[in-house]
């Protein structure tokens, strides 16, 4: 969780002139390490403040290594973050207990055992979740301090990752757990954003046609049907980005191969799709063109993990390329052909 006090409202100025929207939106992103990589928030900060001059947005994010909604949820209890405009001291406390307790355990609990059986994912070990409790006390520590200090936040939007938990029931895996956010997000007077990631699709070398397409159609099927469920402000369905550059055949990767995260291509990829998403327009001909790596993973200074540049500067042709697989990507998937 990184803290950074920001303005708690949506701000509109008028001049003599006429009506100027001068507009500030807090947005609070939830996930794990495919939001945190690449510090994909200010990538989104960096192309939507391109694309509309008069906007200033705010991001933070909460994210756990390798976690997911249901997670967030049950075990970390992310709801102290995203009610932070209203939550109580003696809330946060008590949630921090509650991770507590769960730690003095030892065991996972039953209703961690029945999420898997009910998803029919792979388990996660209990010892790696205990790290992550660990922190997410110190997380509710933290955030009652920030209570203390009047650093409250009204947030905009609520941005759900999913990550490889999209199963082919709505009233499951992410499906499920993003409309309990969807649900505390209304109370709260916040609009969420599903950013849909997409392992499966990510290539690590040049490939001919797409990959997993089966898999990508059963999780558009699942998010559409979530979709009409809770009514997001919008839906990055970065699979379908990928699927269109990957479709007629490409050299372009999007991921390491020394590392299963997205590379720097698909977080450009990503953070042009927000844009597409949120504003229903295209970034074409926006001058955003650089992505860095964040976690070099000892590949040496400057380095990303499979021993290139961190720093990605995307030429003109690439760029464009991206900017209108992201747009194209998203209006399928808003016309429903993203099946």
């Amino acid at each position: 969780m990184r803290f950074k006090r920001v303005a708690s409202t949506v701000v509109v100025m008028l001049t003599v002139l006429g009506t100027v929207e001068a507009k500030e939106i807090n947005m609070l992103f939830m996930g794990n390490s495919f939001t945190f990589r690449h510090d994909l928030p200010q990538l989104v900060k960096q192309v939507f403040e391109e694309g509309q001059p008069d906007l200033t947005v705010n991001v933070e994010r909460i994210v756990y290594g390798g976690q997911d909604m249901f997670r967030h949820h049950d075990l970390y209890f992310s709801e102290t973050m995203v009610r932070l405009n209203t939550i109580a001291i003696p809330e946060v406390e008590e949630k921090a207990s509650a991770i507590e307790t769960m730690l003095a355990a030892g065991t996972s609990p039953a209703f961690y055992n029945t999420y898997w059986e009910k998803t029919g994912l792979k388990p996660v070990g209990w010892s790696i979740i205990q790290k992550n409790l660990k922190s997410a006390v110190k997380n509710q520590k933290k955030l009652s301090q920030r209570i203390k200090n009047n650093e409250r936040v009204k947030w905009d939007y609520l941005v759900l990752q999913s990550w490889k938990d999209v199963v082919a029931d709505v009233d499951a895996g992410y499906a499920e757990y993003a409309q309990k956010w969807a649900k505390l997000a209304e109370q709260e007077g916040i609009k969420v954003i599903l950013y849909v990631t997409a392992p499966h699709a990510q290539n690590q070398e040049p490939v001919t046609e797409p990959l997993e397409l089966a898999q990508t159609e059963m999780e558009m099927k699942t998010i559409q049907q979530l979709t009409e469920r809770i009514k997001p402000h919008c839906v990055v369905p970065v699979a379908l980005g990928i699927k269109n550059i990957q479709q007629n055949g490409t050299g372009l990767k999007f991921r390491y191969v020394n590392d299963m995260h997205p590379n720097q291509t698909s977080a450009f990829l990503a953070a042009n799709m927000f844009y597409a998403s949120f504003f229903k327009k295209s970034t074409e001909g926006f001058t955003f063109n650089t992505v860095t790596e964040t976690n070099p993973k000892g590949k040496g200074e400057g380095k990303d993990p499979d021993g290139g540049d961190a720093k990605v500067v995307f030429d003109d042709a690439t760029k464009t390329l991206i900017q209108k697989a992201a747009f194209e990507a998203v209006m399928a998937f808003n016309a429903g052909n993203g099946k």
